[in-house]
């Protein structure tokens, strides 16, 4: 186990919280609770529209302060057991990507039962290979299992645990998770890799950029390879400088990693070395866990639960000797977190749902609930949030602001990016993509404090997410993230921002983290705009006053779209046998287009464009085929059409391309707007500026229905991961 010096430092340590979140003392009856959800439901219940397609007068009226209610409600209600502890850990399961778990037990714990679990605590985030390498205690007989595959119904952690009997009794282990980056997917190229010996064991997360050229220098010392990864480079360097003892395994993987260029991290096992693990850190994270029955290493802290409740993450260079009695660990000065809140491994099946990716759309009215800290992040028109509030002084001279994010925290950037330019308070806002972003991109000003980086991202580790976060730093740009899970990189580096507390996403899709960060940019929003008018002596505006407001009906609307699935099903065997298929939206609305077509390809593995909507005759009409030309049929063009200054626009475009054959669905929250267009439009209830918002919600389900038709894994889709943490 770690030294007791450190164990103790760690149990004395106080959770950390440099960022915004509500402190709740909520205590209340359970007849203020029951009645205020039985209203609610009664709300959920009636017609979202009357017969003329206008939002019901009741609902308008009322729904602001039943929605007041509600979130009070869902306070009282939902912040205990899973939901508390969700709250308390910030949704720290939710980061990472490829997985390490490792272990140095004592006494008779079984190494490869807590490896398995450990990977299955967080294999969610996307794989196609899995393996482990354990030993007995103080023998050094080293038994490795590792399996591929192809065929996303085949689980490789489960291939391994069929496989691994032998392992079983065994106290020290490596294990890892392998999403293929380099080489192909075949049980050769999972980890762990060895030495040429075959003693040392290594698993890896990471990518090292001049692998060709070590590799052909291993090969010319007379090195032979098996498969194709730069894991396998590693530990064919560490072997070749530890040469069967002449010096210790630590400083042979010091010496290996020295010559290495990129971000890695790795746990090395050695069977000279039968007690003790080496662990590496460079800009891929990993931490050490504390327990009753050993030490325990991960890419991720979820993998502690039921093992360690305190935890601490190693910095970047920094090489650590883990055994039993704590030898040759000194990390005093490296404690970050210890979480003294209940350990526990969460749910472990989405029932009574099906999916995941389905039982996470329906938990988005309680994950909005979450981000709004239950009415703690939003009083009347005003957003309180700490963790900017402590950060005044460097962000009240923003003048020009980017929002950067990759995938669907991009499209929530994008939709960010609009409610920020709506504020009036800055000169530029810019959406921009984390890969396209470079240095030039922060010379907006010579002044670096005019210039301001808001970086939304689920897991925190990202790695191009992470590049831009370190970029803007060296130049003393100051940046606000919008972070899922608490204690990552981008968290720790920014020590500024907003938690969306939208709690572990297991399916690899986004559904409700999306909702949540475009909720969190809401109250950033509004932040800044409060705080400029405070500091100029302005008057609240009409856009604080009218975001402020649907925020607090959000949880409701969200509750009132669940009832839209049957009109999804219908829409999704439109889209059955197609080729392709374009989402269109304008204003609010573009962002969620293309967040609507990420869902189709990622979960429905159809081929899908969003666009905003009058660009489709800037070439992709081309596309647009009829019932007569076209090989599957007209072709579908999902169009959301909402009653806001753009609604002209978008009847136009749906009249345009159904001039040329294409098949329509609409989502819009006024019926009328479909009249003659679409006999079954998709209605949404209408929310002032995040009505669009709402649109996401038929676009998942459609793209989950759809997935249903097709026999797709919606939690799995084919190549994808949930975070990218390497290059």
């Amino acid at each position: 186990m770690i030294a007791a010096s450190t164990t103790s430092r760690l149990a004395a340590l106080g959770r950390t919280a440099s960022y915004a979140s509500s402190s709740l003392s909520l205590s209340s009856s359970s007849s203020l609770y029951g009645g205020t959800l039985r209203l609610a439901s009664a709300l959920a219940r009636c017609d979202v529209n009357d017969n003329d397609g206008t939002t019901n007068a009741m609902t308008s009226r009322n729904l602001v302060a039943l929605s007041s209610l509600a979130l009070i409600a869902m306070g009282i209600g939902l912040l205990s057991g899973e939901e508390e502890r969700t709250m308390k850990r910030g949704g720290i399961g939710t980061a990472r990507c490829m997985a390490i778990t490792a272990v140095v037990g004592k006494g008779d714990f079984d190494a490869r039962n807590y490896l398995l679990d450990g990977l299955e605590k967080i294999k969610s985030r996307g794989y196609d290979g899995a393996g482990i390498a354990t030993m007995a205690p103080s023998k050094g007989d080293m038994i490795i299992v590792k399996k591929s595959s192809v065929d996303d119904k085949l689980d490789p952690i489960r291939m391994v645990r069929d496989a691994s009997a032998s392992n079983v009794g065994h106290t020290i282990g490596i294990g890892h998770t392998r999403y293929a980056t380099q080489g192909s997917i075949t049980d050769r190229n999972a980890h762990p890799h060895l030495d040429a010996t075959g003693r040392i064991a290594v698993v890896h997360n990471g990518s090292v950029f001049n692998k060709v050229e070590l590799r052909r220098e291993l090969k010319a010392w007379g090195y032979n390879f098996e498969g194709q990864t730069d894991t396998e480079v590693i530990a064919k360097l560490i072997g070749h400088y530890y040469r069967g003892g002449e010096v210790d395994i630590r400083d042979a993987t010091r010496k290996a990693m020295r010559r290495c260029v990129g971000a890695s991290g790795l746990v090395v096992m050695c069977a000279d070395a039968p007690d003790e693990l080496v662990v590496f850190c460079n800009g891929s994270p990993l931490y050490i866990g504390v327990g009753e029955n050993g030490a325990f290493v991960s890419s991720n802290p979820v993998a502690f639960r039921g093992q360690s409740r305190n935890y601490i993450k190693l910095d970047d260079r920094e090489v650590a000797t883990i055994t039993v009695d704590g030898r040759n660990l000194d990390l005093t000065k490296k404690i970050i977190n210890a979480d003294d809140a209940d350990v526990d491994d969460g749910p472990k099946s989405p029932a009574p749902y099906p999916h995941w990716f389905i039982k996470e759309v329906m938990e988005q009215p309680q994950a909005i609930g979450r981000a709004l800290g239950f009415g703690g992040r939003l009083f009347l028109d005003t957003a309180i949030l700490g963790g900017l509030q402590d950060k005044y002084e460097k962000l009240k001279n923003i003048e020009n602001l980017m929002v950067v994010g990759c995938g669907s925290s991009f499209n929530a950037a994008n939709y960010g990016t609009k409610l920020l330019r709506h504020t009036g308070v800055f000169t530029n806002v810019a959406a921009i993509d984390a890969d396209s972003t470079e240095e030039c991109d922060f010379r907006v000003h010579a002044d670096p404090t005019k210039s301001g980086l808001i970086v939304v991202s689920q897991s925190g580790e990202t790695r191009e997410l992470v590049d831009v976060v370190r970029l803007a730093l060296r130049r003393d740009v100051p940046v606000v993230s919008i972070i899922n899970a608490v204690g990552s990189t981008i968290a720790n580096l920014t020590k500024c921002g907003v938690y969306t507390f939208s709690g572990p996403e297991n399916a690899v899709s986004s559904t409700k983290s999306f909702t949540a960060q475009v909720v969190c940019l809401a109250l950033v929003a509004m932040w800044f705009r409060q705080t400029k008018a405070n500091e100029n002596g302005m008057r609240t505006s009409n856009e604080q006053t009218s975001l402020a407001e649907a925020l607090q009906r959000l949880p409701i609307t969200f509750g009132m779209l669940m009832r839209t699935q049957n009109s999804c099903k219908i829409a999704a065997k439109k889209l059955v046998g197609k080729e392709h298929c374009f989402v269109l939206g304008k204003g609010f609305g573009e962002p969620i287009a293309m967040e609507g077509a990420l869902k189709l390809k990622e979960v429905g593995y159809l081929h899908a464009e969003g666009y905003s909507g009058g660009a489709l005759k800037h070439g992709p009409f081309a596309l647009i085929e009829d019932n007569n030309n076209g090989k599957q049929g007209a072709t579908p063009i999902i169009m959301l059409v909402l009653d806001d200054n753009h609604a002209h626009h978008m009847r136009t475009a749906c009249e345009e391309v159904k001039a040329r054959g294409a098949e329509l669905i609409i989502i819009t929250d006024k019926k009328k707007l479909a009249e003659g267009l679409d006999d079954d439009p998709i209605i949404i209830p209408s929310n002032g500026p995040l009505t669009a918002l709402g649109a996401v919600v038929p676009l998942q389900m459609i793209a989950y229905e759809l997935a249903m038709l097709k026999d797709n894994n919606p939690d799995a889709p084919r190549h994808l991961r949930k975070s990218y943490s390497d290059e």
